[in-house]
């Protein structure tokens, strides 16, 4: 399994193992789905904090190395199982509080950025979106979810700079909501994660769902017709 589940009183702690880096490939993809599966089945979890497995990586992105090795035609499915994670995490029912613990880079950060909530360490690891030095284009779900998130302007600098932000740096862009020394990231998460969890359940997805259906359509319908066209242009 490349995805480690444990539980704080009604808290689900959702821990991406794939390695060090927790880098992106289909068996994770399909373990984070199982696993949320769990979580959303489960009437005794009332909220969950999503972290990483090492002390300096969250997630990295897509293992670029691994999608190399599939044949063409998995690409598609790949890239579009990807955005149905976002989709589903987006509107996920259940209150999500990020506990970034380190590295979140390109897919690893939009992961977060699904989130209800973010708490990063101030000491170590940074935020960073490389597309544009990777000669890869943002699909329409992925900018406007970072706009949504931190605003027009830092979504363009963000994705034109390619640079690596620190923790301090993400809280002033509106990335994250607050940063914590290493030791104090998920507990801090796991506090606002029950928080939120006292909220009505019912109550709370339907607000979440209001909020973020447009974003949420995007990712649906247009992303896909971006992917196939962007890989198309790749052949």
């Amino acid at each position: 399994m490349l995805i480690d589940l444990g539980k704080i009183d009604g808290i689900r702690i959702l821990r991406m193992s794939n390695g060090e880096e927790n880098k992106i490939i289909m068996p994770f993809l399909e373990d984070f789905n199982r696993t949320l599966d769990e979580i959303e089945a489960d009437s005794t979890a009332r909220a969950m904090v999503i972290t990483g497995s090492s002390d300096k990586y969250f997630c990295t992105g897509l293992d670029l190395g691994w999608l190399m090795t599939r044949p063409k035609e998995e690409w598609e499915e790949f890239l579009l199982e990807l955005d149905r994670l976002l989709h589903r995490l987006l509107l996920y029912p259940k209150p999500t509080v990020a506990a970034i613990n380190g590295h979140a880079i390109a897919g690893g950060l939009f992961i977060a950025l699904c989130a209800d909530y973010r708490v990063m360490r101030e000491d170590r690891g940074f935020l960073c979106a490389p597309e544009i030095d990777l000669g890869i284009d943002y699909p329409p779900g992925t900018i406007a979810l970072i706009s949504s998130v931190a605003g027009a302007r830092t979504t363009e600098y963000l994705a034109f700079s390619g640079k690596k932000f620190t923790g301090r740096e993400a809280l002033g862009m509106k990335l994250v909501d607050r940063v914590e020394k290493a030791e104090q990231v998920l507990p801090e998460a796991i506090t606002i994660a029950k928080h939120l969890a006292a909220k009505n359940p019912d109550h709370f997805a339907r607000v979440k769902q209001n909020f973020r259906k447009g974003i949420a359509r995007i990712i649906a319908e247009d992303d896909p017709v971006f992917v196939r066209a962007f890989l198309a242009n790749k052949k």
